[in-house]
């Protein structure tokens, strides 16, 4: 069992699509993703979506130091929040992302058809890979 941490991040308010700046306990300010060390895995465990209607969109890089990270990721998923209110995801089964060279990152985005607060929790467990 690895270490399981919880980032939370927060739209703006005004702007209708932007990646979430997370923070949590472990961190000195936010960041806008997250980094896999080498030899790791990211498993997102859960998600909880809140406030004004939203889709968060979860991307993967396969080399966050190229020059243009985010110009073609991998949409890993997509959950929709299609009212107001709140959404909880917990997975039985979590979502797995390897850090092979430590060079992988995934971050979270939003849409929003009208600019409004929302904000997001995410559950992320950090493993070795298993031989």
């Amino acid at each position: 069992m690895g270490e399981l941490i919880t980032f939370h991040g927060k739209t703006d308010g005004s702007s209708t699509e932007g990646v979430f700046e997370l923070e949590s306990d472990i961190l000195h300010g936010t960041v806008s993703y997250i980094r896999i060390p080498k030899g790791m895995k990211a498993k997102i465990w859960a998600k909880r979506i809140g406030g004004a209607a939203c889709d968060i969109i979860i991307e993967y890089t396969h080399d966050i130091t190229a020059t243009d990270p985010w110009a073609s990721p991998v949409t890993i998923e997509l959950e929709s929040l299609s009212d107001a209110g709140e959404l909880k995801t917990e997975k039985r089964r979590p979502i797995i992302l390897r850090g092979f060279t430590g060079k992988e990152a995934f971050r979270a985005k939003w849409k929003q058809s009208t600019a409004a607060e929302s904000h997001i929790a995410l559950e992320v467990e950090f493993d070795e890979l298993s031989s």
